[in-house]
């Protein structure tokens, strides 16, 4: 299988599971979430905003390109923070915090394994477990 059909495989698996897990929002016209991810690509990161290449730049900046689609869509619009198994996990922080910023009030978060065209959703727990002793 070629990256052009595990491109679109992770697709259509991201919008089979984005379908199941944001109930009616997705299922509205006009409402297929917007995926904001990182991808570790030659040992680099790549941050994208559906599929668009961002960069720290300030014309196609994370931040520009999110309150380009809070201006367009709302704050209300269902955003997806997809994040390669393979980046380091402060990725994870990084752009939770960038939709943070922006005030969207409505993200699932997802690690995918690009290799394998598959992704799982994570969710935190508002409660944190103390390290256990045999861990330390």
């Amino acid at each position: 299988m070629n990256r052009t059909s595990l491109s679109g495989l992770l697709l259509l698996s991201l919008f089979c599971l984005l379908t199941c897990s944001l109930g009616s929002e997705a299922q509205e016209p006009g409402r297929t979430p917007v995926v904001v991810s990182v991808r570790v690509i030659k040992g680099a990161l790549v941050y994208r905003v559906d599929r668009k290449i961002v960069e720290n730049t300030r014309e196609n900046s994370l931040l520009t390109n999110l309150e380009a689609i809070s201006s367009t869509r709302g704050l209300d619009y269902p955003i997806v923070i997809l994040v390669d198994v393979d980046a380091p996990l402060r990725e994870v922080d990084k752009l939770e915090t960038a939709i943070a910023k922006i005030d969207f009030t409505h993200h699932t978060l997802f690690v995918g394994d690009f290799q394998r065209g598959t992704m799982e959703e994570l969710h935190w727990s508002g409660v944190s477990a103390p390290i256990p002793a045999s861990a330390r």
